[in-house]
C-alpha cells in the first residue's frame, strides 16, 4: 500500500479498482505506484499527499465520464437503515423535480463488493454552508429562506430530519469559488499551494442543501403524532432530549432556531452562548425565542416559521439588508461598508430577485397535532407494545 495513504483512507484505497470500474476515480495519491512531488507552497495543514478527510466514511472523487467532482460516503445498513431509503426518496421523481426540495441529490448508489452491510452513495461535491463569513444580512436571509423551505418540504412529506444542525447544511460553491477548492482543506485552492479565491454570496446567490439522513425518519400521519426514541445528533441542547422519547418534528424547529441564535445572532466572531450579540440580526430574536421554547408543543410549525420570517424580513430597508451578516473585526467592517456602498451605487440588489414564498400545508387539528404534539395514548402504547411500565417514562 502507498505510504501516502492514511489509516482513515485504507477502505477507499482498497476499493479503488471497484470504484474505477463503477466510473469514479480517486485522487492520484490513491494509485498504487504514485510518487509525490514536492509542493510549491504547502499549507500549514499538510501537503496535497498527506491531508485526509476527518471522517473515514467520506472521500472525494471524480466522475470519469465527464470530470464532475463528487463526494462518496459509505453507509452502514445496520447502523443507519433508513439513510439510503430517504436519500433515494428525495432524489427520485417527482420529489426531485420540485424546486422547494433542498435535500442533497444522490447521483448513484453502489453496493460494496466485499461488505454486504455497506453501500456507497455518490453526491455532488458541496461545502459546509457557513464559510466564508456571510457578508450581509441579505445573504443570511436568502440562506435561511432556503433552509426553512428545505425542512418544510421534508415535513410536508412526513420526514423529520432529526439532526438539521450546523454541519448538515451545505452550499453549492460552484460560483462562490469559481476557480475551485481543495476537497479536504476547502479554504485552499485545488493544488493546495495557495488560498482559494471566493467571491460574495451577493454576486452569485448560491443554492443550499440539507444532507445526512442517518437519523431521519418518515412517519405515517394516520398513526397520529410520532413518538420516537431520542437519538442525539450534533446539537445536544433540545430540552426534550433530556427525556427518552419525543415528537421529532418540533425538535427540527428547535435545531433551526438554535442554529440562528448560536451561529448568527451570537456568531463565533462575537462569542457564543450569549457572550456575543450581533445587532443587525436582532429582528429575528422573537422568532428564535419561539422556535426554541422549552415546551416543544408550543413551538411554531415550519409553515409558521416561514410566514413569520418573511414578515420580519419584509420590514428591513435595503441598507439594513446590506449590514454585516455576521460579526466581523473592525477593519473588515470598514471594507464591508465600502463594498456595500459600491453595490448600492451599481444597483446590485440586496436580496435575490423573483422570490416566491413556499406554499404552506393546510393543517387541521389532527395534522397540527402530528407536527407539534405527543400522542395522547403513548403510555398505553409503550406498555402494550414493549411490555414496560409507562411509569418508567418521563411525564
Amino acid at each position: 500500500m502507498s505510504r501516502y495513504i492514511h489509516e482513515m483512507e485504507v477502505y477507499w484505497f482498497e476499493r479503488r479498482p471497484f470504484l474505477e470500474a463503477a466510473g469514479y476515480r480517486l485522487r492520484p495519491k490513491f494509485q498504487p505506484n504514485f510518487v509525490a512531488t514536492k509542493p510549491k507552497n504547502p499549507g500549514n495543514f499538510g501537503d496535497e499527499y498527506t491531508v485526509h478527510h476527518l471522517r473515514e466514511q467520506i472521500m472525494d472523487a471524480e466522475r470519469i465520464s465527464d470530470g464532475t467532482r463528487v463526494m462518496l460516503k459509505w453507509v452502514s445498513k445496520k447502523t443507519h437503515p433508513f439513510e439510503v431509503e430517504i436519500g433515494r426518496l428525495f432524489s427520485s421523481p417527482p420529489l426531485s423535480e420540485d424546486p422547494q426540495n433542498h435535500c442533497i441529490p444522490i447521483f448513484d448508489i453502489l453496493q460494496d463488493p466485499e461488505e454486504d452491510d455497506k453501500q456507497i452513495i455518490v453526491m455532488p461535491r458541496l461545502m459546509k454552508f457557513h464559510k466564508p463569513v456571510f457578508d450581509t444580512v441579505g445573504e443570511v436571509v436568502a440562506c435561511f429562506r432556503q433552509i426553512f423551505e428545505g425542512i418544510q418540504f421534508m415535513h410536508q412529506n412526513y420526514v423529520a430530519h432529526r439532526d438539521c444542525a450546523l454541519l448538515n447544511i451545505v452550499i453549492d460553491p460552484t460560483q462562490l469559488y469559481p476557480y475551485g477548492f481543495h476537497p479536504v482543506i476547502v479554504w485552499r485552492n485545488i493544488a493546495n499551494d495557495n488560498h482559494a479565491y471566493s467571491t460574495t454570496r451577493t454576486k452569485c446567490w448560491p443554492r443550499y442543501y440539507i444532507i445526512d439522513f442517518g437519523l431521519s425518519r418518515r412517519y405515517d400521519p394516520s398513526s397520529g403524532p410520532p413518538w420516537e426514541e431520542v437519538i442525539h445528533g450534533a446539537d445536544k441542547t433540545p430540552p426534550e432530549h433530556r427525556n427518552d422519547w419525543c415528537n421529532p418534528f418540533p425538535t427540527d424547529i428547535y435545531f433551526l432556531g438554535n442554529l440562528l441564535k448560536e451561529d448568527f445572532i451570537h456568531s463565533h466572531e462575537s462569542g457564543r452562548n450569549g457572550k456575543g450579540d450581533h445587532k443587525p440580526l436582532h429582528f429575528l430574536k422573537p422568532l428564535v425565542a419561539d422556535m426554541t421554547q422549552e415546551d416543544p408543543s408550543m413551538r411554531p410549525t415550519i409553515d409558521e416559521v416561514i410566514e413569520r420570517f418573511d414578515s420580519l424580513c419584509a420590514r428591513l430597508s435595503p441598507w439594513q439588508l446590506r449590514g454585516p451578516g455576521q460579526a466581523i473585526p473592525w477593519h473588515c467592517w470598514i471594507e464591508q461598508r465600502i463594498r456595500q456602498i459600491k453595490n448600492t451605487l451599481k444597483g446590485v440588489p440586496p436580496l435575490p430577485l423573483g422570490y416566491t414564498p413556499p406554499t404552506p400545508l393546510p393543517l387541521n387539528d389532527s395534522m397540527r397535532a402530528f407536527y407539534t404534539k405527543e400522542p395522547s395514548d403513548w403510555k398505553e402504547k409503550l406498555q402494550s407494545e414493549q411490555g414496560i411500565s409507562a411509569m418508567d417514562k418521563p411525564n
